[in-house]
C-alpha cells in the first residue's frame, strides 16, 4: 500500500509528526507546494502552488473568488498518473488529503470520478458547521467530497458533529485525535514543577485578535506586578520544548468569531507534555482535547473569569503542580504519536476491510 498525503501549502510537522513512525513500513509520501508551513521528515513531492507566489494586495481574495482558493496542486495529475504506470494495480493506492473545501481535495475528488483512483481519505478539522461555503464553488465541492470520500478523519468529536449537520454519513467518519512525539518533552518533566517567586506565563500564538491577543494585553498589564508574561510566536518547531521549559503557566485565551472557534489546539497538547498548567477557553475543541482536569477553563467572552483563573494558578503553587502531574498524565494517556500512528494504520487497513470496524 503506498500513501500520498495531499497537504499543498498546509504540509507541517505538528500534524504530520503521527505518520512518522509508519512511514517507511506503509509508504506514505506527502505532497506540498514548494513553500510548505514547515518543513517535514516525510519523503515529499513538492509541486507548484499559486501559494509559492510572491505576495500581493488582495491575493487570496483574487483566488478564492476566481478559483475556489490558492491551494492548487500543479502537476498532481501527473505524479499520481506516474505511479499507475509503475504499479498496474491501483487498489493500492491512497490518497490522504485534507478538508472538504481545498482545492487539492476537489483534485483529488476529480482524480477518483475519472477512475485513475479509487482510495480517498479525508482529514476534516473543521468545526463549524457550512463553514467555507461563501462561494456557489465551495459548496458543490463540498458535496462531490460527501460522495466521493471513503473514509472521512476528524481530530475531534466536535468536527465529526459538524459533518454530519452537514449530512455525512456517521459510519463514514472515525475520529483519532493527533498526538505528538513525546520523547522531545522528556526533559521537560521535572522542571515544569519548580516554583518561581514571580512566575513566568508563557503564550505560544499568532498574535491575532481570535488567539485572544488583546485579552492578553489588558490582563497582562493588570498582574504585570505578579508574574512575567511571554508572547510568544513564529517559533521554529525544534525550539517549542526550550520555550516551554522556561514558563510555569501556560495561557491560551482563545476567542470565538462567527467563522472561527479553535479547532484543535495542538500548542495545548504540548504544554501538557511539558507539564504545564494550563488557563484556557472553552473556544471550540480545547474542552475535548484539554480534557476534565488538565486546566482551568472559562467562556471566551469571560474577561473576568479568565483573569481570576490565572490569578488563581499565579498566587498558588500547590494547585500549579496539581495541574501539573494531570496535564503529563492525560498527554502521556491521549497524544503519544506512536499510538496514534497505530490507528492511522487501521485507518488505512480499513478502506480495504470495509465490513470489519476499528476500535
Amino acid at each position: 500500500m503506498t500513501t500520498y498525503l495531499l497537504r499543498a501549502s498546509h504540509g507541517n510537522e505538528y500534524e504530520l509528526q503521527n505518520y512518522y513512525p509508519i512511514a517507511e513500513k506503509h509508504d506514505i509520501h506527502l505532497v506540498t507546494s514548494h513553500h510548505p508551513l514547515t518543513d517535514t521528515l516525510l519523503p515529499t513531492h513538492k509541486l507548484w502552488s499559486p501559494t509559492d507566489l510572491p505576495e500581493f494586495p488582495f491575493r487570496r481574495q483574487l483566488f478564492n473568488r476566481l478559483f475556489g482558493g490558492e491551494q492548487w496542486l500543479v502537476g498532481l495529475n501527473k505524479l499520481i498518473s506516474g505511479y499507475g504506470e509503475r504499479q498496474s494495480d491501483l487498489n493500492h493506492l491512497v490518497i490522504h488529503t485534507a478538508e472538504t473545501y481545498t482545492p487539492y481535495t476537489h483534485q483529488a475528488i476529480e482524480l477518483k470520478k475519472r477512475g485513475v483512483i479509487n482510495k480517498l481519505i479525508c482529514t476534516c478539522w473543521e468545526t463549524i458547521p457550512h463553514n467555507n461555503e461563501k462561494f456557489a464553488r465551495l459548496r458543490h465541492w463540498k458535496q462531490e467530497a460527501y460522495q466521493y470520500v471513503d473514509i472521512f478523519h476528524t481530530p475531534t468529536e466536535r468536527a465529526k458533529d459538524a459533518l454530519i449537520t452537514e449530512g455525512v454519513n456517521p459510519s463514514k467518519i472515525k475520529v483519532i485525535p493527533y498526538g505528538i512525539d513525546l520523547s522531545r518533552f522528556a526533559d521537560l518533566q521535572g522542571l515544569t514543577l519548580k516554583v518561581r517567586k514571580k512566575p513566568i506565563v508563557l503564550t505560544l500564538a499568532r498574535r491575532v485578535p481570535e488567539k485572544g491577543y488583546q485579552l492578553w494585553q489588558q490582563i497582562s498589564r493588570d498582574l504585570s506586578h505578579l508574574a512575567e508574561f511571554r508572547w510568544v510566536s513564529d517559533a521554529p518547531y525544534s525550539q517549542i520544548p526550550s520555550i516551554l521549559r522556561g514558563a510555569d503557566i501556560f495561557f491560551l485565551p482563545s476567542q470565538i468569531t462567527p467563522t472561527w472557534e479553535e479547532q484543535y489546539g495542538m500548542v495545548l497538547v504540548e504544554a501538557m507534555a511539558a507539564g504545564l498548567p494550563i488557563v484556557t477557553t472553552t473556544s471550540g475543541a480545547i474542552p475535548e482535547v484539554i480534557g476534565k482536569n488538565a486546566a482551568l477553563l472559562s467562556n471566551p467572552l469571560d474577561l473576568i473569569s479568565i483573569r481570576t483563573n490565572l490569578l488563581t494558578l499565579i498566587q498558588n503553587s500547590h494547585q500549579r503542580v496539581s495541574l501539573s502531574i494531570k496535564s503529563l498524565q492525560y498527554a502521556k494517556k491521549q497524544f503519544d504519536s506512536l499510538s496514534v500512528a497505530k490507528h492511522l494504520v487501521n485507518l488505512y487497513q480499513k478502506l480495504y476491510n470495509p465490513p470489519h470496524a476499528i476500535s
